[in-house]
């Protein structure tokens, strides 16, 4: 059923962090040897880890670009329904540690596993290509935690088996959630509260507390001290950021407190992709609903604790769903608000659900009711259903969903600009300058929107509102919603092809240097300043573009840049400095993840070709 409800979405389009992470595989003529692979597979930069297994899983799909995307769409499908099967594993073995019969812990594992499958709000996770990383690491964090659990229960009876899954629920299957995306890191806290709730009353062996001191306690102080080292530079992302994270913390109450709506009502979500419109909570009354959602969660918090030896299930569900929140809900600088943070999430909370249900369902109170009851169940699985089918289809037809998009988010940069873009493509630019327009009557000051009319214009021969000039002399100018970097690289490659009406080099100049006032991350402004340099070798200005590379390396360490840099100066016949230039990409290409493909070739290469041209002479 959830393979035949997912189908109409497989026609979808590619979106937003999609060409980031997955555009790479175009690289050097497609994924096609060892070195090519290693670079695809190793050299993403999402996230700490570089989630190596996520991005060696769409090479099951696509090894060059573009790839065909309903084959991508479809693997997502069936790693939705693999993991949705290990669900039902963990759920079965779950509810019969809770002292259930077989045959009912089944049926209540076939439930979960249905609602979770068919939720409406796992719908974006799933057809949104690039979250496989969420959907692989959900996957491999289930099949450690079933690993764990049983485990857990033959310790006293089978120490050696024990040990052997406790072990494999640590390497592979955690380790491998964490290479999938590093949420995967919270099945330590998973395991936690496991033995707080479902493991409460159990005595812990010998071998099971060496374990949990090893393999749980260790780690968790390792990951805590690696949070606290990295503080100040989370602090410092916030400039990147149109809020603080004081009015972060106080704005994800709100959103958690949607969350577990959404997953207790599910009668909504799987379709919205862009928050950038989102209210942020400036205060504790502004919008009120901030002290609303505040109190909510603390009076949740406090009835857990009050229940916590009664009611091990509500525990269970309530600390796994702040557990699973707590890395990308917190304090990090990262996007306010996504539906795919709820994927694994939503597993503790519906699992406790149907453990209520259960406990209704068998009380002598309930005895009368039990044909509603399910009558209720059956139609609530219907809905959700439903609900999920007909956003598949949404999302399976791109007009529709961008249309839907732009008309149910006026305020978002992101949803404007991408409607701006499908309509330009289909035959009428007049109508996505319309669009960016009004996108930017409601963000007057974010410059990647200017940026965006000003190269929308030139690719469609209208008039720009803005020009460069005007554009590099605005005041207050932002930076927030959208990548700064591709932009400037539509408005150069637009330059070269001298395809319209340009600044002066100047003038050129001039909104570079604005664009380098701007807070950027360090990553983003490494690639600002190898754009920068290209400017500058347009403009056959040698030591400016030598000095943008360097400033780039400095950043961003590469042997490519180096390299780069031995290149423009052998094309101006500076041989020396170009050596220069090769033994410093040599060094880091020394110094970089041996996981990563060696220049050593291409270095030697050049060096002999420099040598030679000078031995000439």
């Amino acid at each position: 059923m959830t393979v035949l409800v997912y189908l109409p979405g497989l026609s979808g389009p590619f979106i937003f962090d999609d060409y980031t992470n997955l555009s790479p595989l175009g690289d050097d003529g497609g994924v096609s040897d060892w070195s090519t692979l290693r670079n695809f597979v190793f050299g993403n930069a999402s996230g700490p880890t570089g989630r190596p297994i996520s991005m060696l899983s769409f090479l099951i799909d696509a090894q060059d670009w573009p790839p065909h995307i309903a084959a991508l769409k479809y693997t997502n499908i069936l790693i939705h329904v693999l993991t949705g099967c290990l669900l039902c594993w963990f759920a079965f073995e779950l509810f019969q540690l809770m002292g259930l019969a077989s045959e009912r812990s089944a049926l209540l594992a076939l439930l979960v596993a249905a609602l979770w499958l068919l939720h409406p709000f796992n719908g974006s996770t799933t057809l949104y290509v690039v979250q496989r990383m969420t959907q692989l690491m959900t996957l491999f964090a289930l099949a450690a935690l079933i690993c764990y659990l049983k485990g857990r229960q033959l310790v006293a009876s089978n120490p050696r088996w024990a040990v052997l899954l406790l072990c494999l629920s640590l390497f592979p299957f955690a380790l491998f959630s964490v290479l999938s995306k590093e949420n995967g890191a919270l099945f330590l806290l998973l395991v936690l509260v496991c033995e707080a709730s479902v493991f409460r009353l159990q005595p812990r062996s010998r071998a099971m507390k060496v374990w949990l001191l090893i393999g749980i306690a260790a780690p968790l102080a390792v990951l805590m001290l690696y949070l606290v080292l990295t503080f100040p530079s989370a602090l410092e992302g916030f400039d990147y950021r149109h809020y603080s994270m004081l009015e972060r913390l106080l704005t994800e109450s709100r959103l958690l407190v949607g969350y577990l709506g959404k997953i207790l009502l599910p009668i909504a979500g799987g379709v919205g992709l862009f928050h950038d419109d989102l209210t942020v909570s400036s205060s504790l009354i502004q919008p009120i609903t901030t002290l609303m959602s505040i109190v909510l969660l603390i009076a949740l918090a406090a009835a857990v604790w009050h229940w916590r030896k009664t009611q091990p299930m509500l525990l269970f569900g309530v600390a796994w769903f702040f557990a699973m929140h707590l890395l990308e809900s917190t304090y990090l600088p990262l996007e306010l608000y996504f539906e795919h943070r709820n994927y694994m999430s939503m597993i503790g909370p519906l699992i406790s659900a149907v453990w209520y249900l259960q406990l209704l369902l068998a009380s002598s109170a309930a005895t009368h009711y039990k044909r509603v009851a399910l009558t209720l169940i059956a139609l609530c699985i219907l809905n959700m259903t439903w609900l999920t089918w007909q956003q598949a289809r949404l999302w399976g037809h791109t007009g529709d969903l961008f249309t839907f998009w732009a008309a149910e988010q006026p305020q978002s940069i992101r949803a404007q600009t991408n409607y701006a873009d499908f309509v330009s493509v289909n035959g009428d630019p007049a109508e996505g300058l319309r669009r960016l327009e009004l996108a930017h009557a409601n963000n007057p000051r974010e410059i990647t929107v200017l940026l965006h009319m000003f190269n929308h214009a030139c690719d469609y021969g209208l008039a720009a509102p803005y020009s460069l000039e005007e554009i590099a002399n605005r005041e207050g100018l932002e930076y927030f919603h959208n990548d700064i970097n591709f932009h400037l690289g539509r408005l150069l490659e637009n330059l070269l092809l001298e395809q319209c009406q340009y600044a002066t080099p100047q003038g050129m100049v001039s909104l570079f240097e604005r664009v380098n006032a701007l807070p950027l991350a360090d990553d983003r402004r490494a690639s600002f300043h190898y754009l920068y340099s290209d400017l500058f070798v347009h403009y056959r200005q040698l030591n400016p573009a030598l000095i943008q590379l360097r400033s780039a390396f400095d950043l961003n360490p590469t042997p490519q840049i180096p390299i780069r840099q031995a290149l423009l100066s052998a094309s101006a016949g500076n041989n020396e400095d170009a050596l220069v230039f090769l033994n410093r990409a040599r060094a880091a290409d020394a110094g970089q993840s041996i996981l990563l493909p060696s220049f050593l070739d291409e270095i030697a290469r050049i060096e002999a070709d420099i040598s030679s041209r000078m031995n000439g002479r």
